[in-house]
């Protein structure tokens, strides 16, 4: 042990007279061994000292009192009186609404200032979660300042946090819309609602939105549908105004859906707005005209004005031939909806050639697998049905029903309807 503190002491060039160094060194040597285990007596701070290098914390509750809370509340209100002096008449309904509020909580402010202080708390724990990438003094400040009644700093955060994560969301939304293109060129309808109703809750575009309304009216899911297609129509008259063509097709997308409601003249109006903007703009002989022309014809039909439907529909298929041809899949439609009106007519075969011709051109445009040609099949096995011949009709609907399982939901009304139909026939 000597040699230990003597080397010690050399290294360090520390000078030893003969007699004290002796002394000095052996005094040290002996309170080394006697007491080998001695700790060093902490260092004593000043309370201030302390208080100043320990980290901000936040505090265990909510500090703020009632007083306090009714005085800010007395402030935002005569922020929101100042606001509603001069604002425009529009807005002033709402910021009534939120005066009347803000006097509710004075009046009541024990109730109010409980559920504050639980808001205050749930908005810590969300502050909490982000302490990684924020950081803990950032969020141990806006905690702070929670419980003092001021959510800047709080809401400073949530920004920050929201600006940063929205690239993201906005790839998940564009990758949602790209499942729900697959979906639908795979004829999974029920997958591709789903899909593209994802994107347009992440991220709302007009084609998003125009996707998943499409969607909608293909499920007949009408409530649903209606909504969505007036938000469309606002969303085009805002971009486009009331006399661009794309106004015209938003219109009539409409006017199918309030249509499926059973709201025919309301629809009728849709539809005679539409083709008046298309004669305007894209002019008689236009694809777009002739599907508008044919939609007006089918909501006179649904009001057994059939005679005017007829007339229509044979101008949509003149139009047909002449653009997309004998071999479109909208041209088949037409085909369709004019055999219908024959039929309602009493012109029983004029109608059975037309839906043969319907029949074969929709297998020929969609192929076998598709809802469109299921439609086909169950529309002339409901002819035959009603020409008293039910045998005929059996393996239609069966066919339709099993193509309808595959390609739509189950709890599509299309299905119901064709196993209604085969129920009859028992």
């Amino acid at each position: 042990m000597l040699d230990a503190v003597l080397g010690f002491l050399r290294t360090y060039g520390m000078e030893l007279s003969a007699a004290g160094g002796l002394v000095a060194v052996l005094l040290f040597v002996w309170a080394i061994i006697t007491k080998p285990f001695a700790k060093p007596k902490p260092t004593q701070l000043a309370p201030d000292t302390i208080d100043q290098i320990k980290p901000p914390q936040a505090k265990d509750g909510p500090a703020l009192t009632v007083p306090e809370f009714i005085r800010l509340r007395r402030e935002l209100k005569a922020d929101l009186e100042a606001e509603l002096a001069e604002a425009a008449e529009a807005e002033k309904s709402q910021l009534r609404a939120r005066i009347a509020e803000l006097e509710k909580q004075i009046a009541n402010p024990d109730e109010a200032l409980a559920e504050a202080q639980k808001r205050i708390k749930d908005l810590e724990a969300l502050l909490d979660r982000e302490a990684n990438q924020i950081g803990a003094d950032r969020i141990a400040e806006a905690k702070a300042a929670l419980e003092q009644g001021d959510y800047s700093l709080a809401d400073d955060i949530f920004a920050e946090i929201e600006a940063k994560n929205e690239l993201a969301v906005q790839e998940t939304a564009r990758a949602a819309f790209g499942r729900g293109e697959v979906a639908e060129a795979e004829v999974r309808w029920g997958d591709a609602y789903t899909h593209y109703k994802r994107a347009t809750d992440l991220h709302e575009t007009f084609d998003h939105l125009s996707a998943y309304a499409r969607m909608t009216w293909r499920l007949a899911k009408g409530a649903e549908a209606i909504p969505l297609h007036e938000k469309l129509v606002d969303w085009v008259k805002s971009d486009h105004g009331v006399e661009s063509a794309e106004y015209a097709i938003r219109l009539n997308n409409l006017a199918l859906v309030v249509e499926a409601q059973g709201r025919y003249a309301e629809a009728e109006g849709l539809y005679r707005v539409a083709l008046e903007i298309d004669r305007a703009t894209i002019g008689e002989g236009h694809p777009d005209y002739a599907i508008h022309l044919s939609n007006l014809a089918g909501v006179l039909h649904e009001q057994e004005r059939n005679g005017e439907a007829e007339g229509l529909y044979r101008e949509a298929l003149e139009i047909g031939r002449a653009t997309i041809g004998t071999g479109h899949p909208d041209y088949a439609t037409r085909l369709n909806n004019l055999a219908v009106t024959m039929q309602a007519q009493g012109r029983t075969v004029e109608a059975e050639a037309l839906f043969r011709e319907t029949l074969e051109v929709t297998r020929n445009a969609v192929g076998e697998r598709h809802p469109h040609y299921a439609n086909r099949l169950n529309n002339l096995a409901r002819f035959l049905v009603e020409q008293g011949k039910p045998e005929e009709a059996r393996p239609l609907y069966e066919q339709a029903l099993e193509i309808l399982r595959v390609t739509l939901p189950p709890d599509h009304p299309h299905i119901a309807l064709v196993e209604g139909h085969i129920a009859k026939l028992s």
